[in-house]
């Protein structure tokens, strides 16, 4: 197999956060050229125009997912050639084993260590027959310093989802058809940066409005009157806990130290 040096990448990621750091981290450590998309739809349209070396792609994602973005690419003849790795916080080895029996070269597991990154893509691009990968000088201290500025960023975002949630919330107490998906989707994304950018009691609560809201949209909701308490109960501790963890830097107990 002919070498080939690993210059580019495009990442595919609905949240914003993480699609930064992720750039960030690539870029100033590996030295790559870093695309982003925010969808899965328009990952399709960034492939075919950027040609990137390797597709770094969530599985979870709303609208077009990961598998089924990586199934329309494997249908594309100019796009078909293209390693794809996935990233997914479900690590069941069930999980892992249909990604990569779907084409898949890897997996890499949320939430993941930005340090780390760069090997991990590097060591999986690896293993695909590339033998050759070009990186620039050390660019650890400055990932840790936009990192630091990106953890404070995504405060500030949490604390307007919450709103929403909240928002979202009183509406289904007045009788108005809920949104649950979106609840899903917006506890989803505050539960995986919350855990990169190390704040791990923000990512716990998260993570717990994500999983009764994926309750609740299987229809759950009909029939457990306390359902919609729990997630109000759920989103109060939430706010508690942006609010604390705004008052100090991130603690390092998470996958990333600042």
């Amino acid at each position: 197999m002919s070498k080939r040096v690993l210059q580019s990448v495009l990442y595919v990621d609905d949240d914003p956060d993480i699609c930064e750091v992720v750039r960030t981290t690539l870029h100033l450590i590996g030295g790559l050229t870093v695309h982003t998309a925010g969808s899965g739809e328009q990952a399709i349209d960034i492939a075919h125009e950027r040609r990137p070396d390797v597709i770094l792609m969530d599985v979870m994602m709303p609208g077009l997912d990961g598998p089924s973005t990586f199934e329309r690419m494997r249908s594309s003849p100019s796009l078909a050639s293209i390693p794809v790795i996935f990233m997914t916080a479900k690590v069941l080895p069930s999980e892992v084993a249909s990604l990569l029996s779907s084409g898949a070269i890897g997996v890499i597991c949320k939430p993941f260590d930005p340090l780390a990154l760069c090997d991990d893509l590097f060591a999986l691009y690896g293993n695909a027959g590339t033998c050759e990968i070009a990186r620039a000088p050390d660019g650890q201290p400055d990932v840790t310093a936009q990192v630091g500025a990106l953890a404070n960023s995504f405060l500030q975002r949490a604390r307007g989802d919450v709103s929403r949630l909240r928002e979202m919330l009183e509406q289904v107490r007045r009788g108005k058809q809920p949104e649950f998906k979106e609840i899903e989707r917006l506890a989803h994304s505050i539960h995986g940066a919350g855990a990169m950018f190390g704040f791990p009691e923000v990512s716990v609560s998260a993570g717990a409005i994500e999983r009764l809201a994926e309750a609740a949209a299987s229809s759950a909701y009909a029939s457990d009157p306390g359902l919609l308490q729990r997630l109000l109960d759920c989103t109060a501790q939430l706010a508690q806990r942006l609010e604390i963890s705004g008052q100090t830097t991130p603690s390092g107990a998470g996958m990333f130290q600042v």
